[in-house]
């Protein structure tokens, strides 16, 4: 049995994925408790594998992380503060020399993005582009059946461009949407979700700013996929649970790319696994790094 840990800045989630079968059952998620005093990352993590290890026999440890993550030696090369002190944390060899079984470490866009393409209805794509919206933004880039990591393990970090003289997360983030509707609307208490559930029910404020949002989201998506040419570009993050709401906008926007040929050959695709697919593509780059070490 292989235990998937899939670590953010909020909550540590956890599951179980039996090798033989490929089934994966989530079993729960933790606090991350960053705020707690002399918080210790890898003694967080240390807990959730004895969690784990008293109902299954664990033969590998496979985690999806936020930050830079080598994955090849399982490091953190970068983070923000969200997870204090974990720049330089040496993940896999902590964990390898303390429970004595194989352990990878991949970034936890890079591991969504392999969730889905493994485990979704993607298995046959060799280029794709990955967006995570939520109080930032997240990417990944899938090139020739692979996950391209870049010359120091940063590729895809779209959340660090520009579009004009904003950084993208302040227009196209979940984050952003929300905040912008709070200051036209003098309700600070209002989420995500609110406004969806306002937008559907002809909130012109909500139905506006979700516009916007859209147009700033395709043209981060138009802007990569001239660079990177991919098949697919698939958008997650809990707003793309909005699918039904945004999809119709999503698409009629992309309909507006002066680049008919590529148009045409590109997806737009919503992700199908929701939390899942950072556990189940932590365990597809755990067999792909067992493959390399045999």
């Amino acid at each position: 049995m292989i235990a998937l840990i899939d670590i953010g800045g909020t909550q540590i989630k956890y599951g179980i994925l039996n090798e033989e079968t490929q089934d994966m059952t989530p079993i729960g998620k933790v606090n991350t408790n960053t705020a707690e005093k002399d918080f210790s990352l890898l003694n967080r993590l240390y807990s959730v594998i004895e969690k784990i290890g008293r109902d299954y026999l664990i033969d590998g440890i496979a985690i999806s992380s936020a930050g830079i993550i080598e994955p090849t030696t399982g490091e953190v090369l970068h983070a923000n503060n969200n997870i204090p002190n974990y720049i330089n944390t040496k993940i896999k060899q902590n964990v390898e020399e303390i429970y004595n079984v194989p352990c990878s470490v991949e970034n936890d866009v890079n591991c969504a993005l392999l969730g889905e393409i493994h485990f979704g209805n993607l298995q046959n794509i060799q280029h794709a582009l990955m967006i995570t919206i939520g109080t930032g933004i997240g990417g990944s880039i899938f090139l020739d059946g692979k996950v391209f990591h870049g010359s120091s393990f940063s590729a895809g970090e779209i959340g660090y461009s520009y579009l004009g003289d904003d950084n993208i997360e302040t227009v196209a983030s979940t984050r952003a949407l929300v905040n912008k509707v709070r200051q036209r609307t003098g309700n600070f208490e209002i989420d995500g979700v609110w406004i969806f559930e306002q937008a559907k029910q002809g909130n012109v404020i909500c139905i506006e700013e979700i516009d916007k949002f859209t147009e700033a989201l395709l043209k981060i998506i138009i802007n990569n996929i001239s660079l990177l040419n991919p098949e697919v570009v698939i958008l997650g993050g809990g707003i793309m649970e909005q699918k039904e709401y945004l999809s119709e906008k999503v698409n009629q926007k992309f309909n507006l790319y002066k680049n008919h040929y590529v148009k045409h050959r590109t997806k737009i695709h919503f992700a199908t696994l929701g939390n899942q697919a950072g556990m189940l593509g932590a365990y597809q780059h755990f067999k792909e790094e067992q493959l390399k070490e045999k």
